[in-house]
This record gives C-alpha cells, structure tokens and sequence, in this order.
C-alpha cells in the first residue's frame, strides 16, 4: 500500500491507515467529518412462518429518522425525516419502498431541500459463518431549486458473526455502495463502511461503524465519519 508525498511503499496496520489517510488527503482536497444516526422503528403488520417454522414479520411498517453531523463542527448537515413499509417476499428477497424529506447544509448557508422516493429490492443469505446480503437502491429525488435526478445505489454488505456457543454475541461486517446517476449517466460516489452489528435485546440492534465516502465533483470531495444506527422493532 503507497502512501502520497512521495513517501515511497509503506505497510502499515489496517486499523492506522483508515484514520491516517484522512490526514493525507485533507491538504488537497475538501473534506468534512461527520457522525452520523438513523433510526429505524418498524412495526409489525404481518406475521408467517418461515421455511424452518419460526415466525417472521412478512409486512413491517417503517418510520425513519436521520440526523448527519458535521462541517468539522458538529453542526446539523443533513436532517431527514421518513416512511414506508418493508416486504419480505422470501427467504432470500425483500422489497421497500419508502419517502424521506431531507432538509441538508453541507457547507455553511447552503441549504439543500429534497422529497426522495426510494424503491429497495435487497437479496441475501445467511449461513453458519457469514452472510451476504445485496441492496439494490432506486432513487427519485425532487429538489429544490435544483432538477430532479435519478439514481442507481448498490450496496453489497458481507457479515461475519461472532458465537460464544450458540449465542451470536455481535457480527463485524464489511460494505461497500456505489451511486451511479442515471440523469447525468455517470458514476458520482462511493461509499465504504466497515464495523459491527451487535443485538442489544429482542426487539432492538444497533449498527456502529466507520464510514469513508468519496463524491467524482461538488464542493466536498470526501467525508470520514462514524455511525451508530439504531433498529427497534415495536409489537
């Protein structure tokens, strides 16, 4: 792995690099830190049983909230506010459909308003020792002040769950999503996470991870941050 400035092949830990190369890059290119929270309650509308017999949510409502912090400040940068359902086709397919309203400023007084109207059909598979699971994303946003876009979002996560005996006691993953837009026929972001997911009870889990997403033009060419998203199923 070769660092920049010239400063020839340098190995280094993993964990070191993700927070080094920040560092780095800052001095030439716009930047940001955030941290990051959604939260997702999802109530159940219909049960079945799956193929083992265990009973499974077949239709969830969802009621999302999103709040990003950042410009380096801990300032409010991206506030969303959501709903829609999510349907479990099967054991290997799921499809949500859900409305968000996004109110954002990433840079100081430049304020960005959109509704997004996204369509999720996610596939995936768990076994003893990992699981996958492929989130195909299509994005209408409705913005203002600005034109309408369309984009395609892929997000493919692998999972690897830690046991003490039979208990899963949490589950490092590792992600990676990529925007293409269909309005402009380019690739604009990428995004890469990688972190744990740990159930803190029944109903309720927890998402802490480190995230890196990289923008192809705009004023931020790059945010590093941390996430804690939370899951709470509500009977």
């Amino acid at each position: 792995m070769i660092l920049r400035n010239s400063l020839g092949p340098v190995f280094v830990p993993a964990l070191f690099l993700l927070f080094a190369l920040p560092l780095v890059t800052s001095a030439q290119v716009p930047g940001d830190f955030q941290v990051w929270n959604e939260t997702t309650l999802m109530f159940p509308v219909l049960k079945q049983k799956d193929e083992s017999g265990k009973a499974v949510d077949k239709l969830s409502l969802l009621v999302l909230g999103t709040l990003r912090l950042g410009q380096n400040r801990l300032y409010p940068v991206d506030v969303r506010a959501g709903a829609g359902f999510d349907l479990r086709l099967n054991k290997y397919f799921n499809f949500s459909p859900t409305y968000y309203y996004r109110r954002g400023e990433p840079l100081r007084d430049r304020k960005e308003y959109e509704h997004r109207l996204r369509f999720d059909l996610t596939v995936g598979n768990r076994w003893k020792n990992f699981s996958i699971r492929d989130r195909n994303r299509i994005e209408y946003r409705i913005r203002n002040s600005r034109s309408d876009s369309v984009r395609y979002r892929n997000k493919f996560t692998v999972a690897f769950p830690v046991r003490h005996g039979e208990k899963e006691i949490f589950s490092p993953f590792v992600a990676d999503e990529w925007y293409y837009d269909i309005t402009s026929k380019e690739f604009s972001t990428n995004e890469f996470n990688v972190g744990i997911t740990r159930k803190l009870s029944s109903n309720t889990s927890t998402d802490i991870y480190y995230l890196r997403r990289d923008f192809k033009s705009g004023p931020i060419r790059y945010v590093n941050g941390i996430a804690v998203n939370l899951k709470i199923r509500i009977d």
